[in-house]
């Protein structure tokens, strides 16, 4: 948005890398050499800080455009800040009703932690950075919010679980356990609401799917909660479980780093 509301169209793809490294990193000093570092991924050009400073005068007076020098990226010493209000950011807005949803949910205040969670997830409208990812630095970012995403979906579908709201959930849970093979956290949680609602045929039938992809792609079993849990929904004894709190980072893959 400019300083009158008004969403920009037609920004640069650098300008758009740009824009969201500061917004990233909101009201902190960015260094010119760590920006041109990353902009260029690792391979800035000898004329990327020449470029760089173009591209920052360009983007102010995209955001500013009737005064440039009042738009929120400011130059500080030896680099350039994004000046925004707490809150403006929609990724600290996320973290923050998905951490306050979390508390309601550890509190047993499951319909309140229902409602922060949706909250969190309502602000997506797709992957993120989808049009950024070619920086390195940007991709490692994005991986780590969708990931995030992931996760307080799950914990959604946990509380609604919590609430017995097994029979409803049963679709979207199938749904995104066959978009996500490898997490087992949704293949329990689609195995507890099967049991639930009466299909333990079903349940028991999820946990053999999820075994045989696991053995099939990664040459492994499926975890040991995964498979108690399908031991409890064989002997009846899984009507009162919950799922193991906390996400499960797929097989193989190893977690973004901050």
């Amino acid at each position: 948005m400019n300083d009158r509301g008004d969403a920009i169209a037609g920004l640069a793809a650098r300008h758009r890398q740009l824009l969201a490294l500061l917004v990233l990193n909101p009201n902190i000093a960015l260094h010119r050499d760590k920006l041109t570092g990353l902009l260029w991924n690792g391979r800035p050009t000898i004329s990327a800080p020449r470029n760089l400073t173009t591209y920052v005068a360009q983007v102010r007076r995209r955001l500013s455009p009737r005064d440039p020098g009042l738009s929120p990226v400011r130059t500080v010493k030896g680099g350039y800040l994004l000046s925004v209000r707490p809150g403006s950011v929609d990724v600290a807005e996320f973290n923050q009703w998905a951490a306050q949803g979390r508390i309601a949910r550890e509190n047993g205040d499951y319909h309140n932690a229902a409602r922060l969670l949706e909250n969190a997830l309502r602000l997506w409208r797709g992957d993120a950075l989808l049009d950024v990812r070619q920086i390195d630095g940007l991709r490692v970012w994005a991986e780590r919010l969708d990931e995030d995403r992931r996760a307080v979906t799950e914990d959604l579908f946990d509380v609604r679980l919590a609430l017995g709201h097994h029979r409803e959930i049963v679709g979207g849970l199938a749904q995104w356990a066959t978009r996500h093979p490898l997490r087992e956290r949704p293949h329990r949680q689609l195995m507890l609401a099967l049991h639930r609602s009466g299909r333990t045929h079903d349940a028991s039938a999820s946990y053999q799917r999820l075994r045989r992809t696991l053995v099939d792609r990664l040459g492994t079993e499926p975890s040991p909660d995964t498979q108690a849990l399908h031991q409890r929904i064989l002997t009846g004894d899984a009507l009162n479980a919950f799922p193991a709190r906390g996400h499960t980072t797929p097989r193989g893959v190893t977690p973004s780093a901050n």
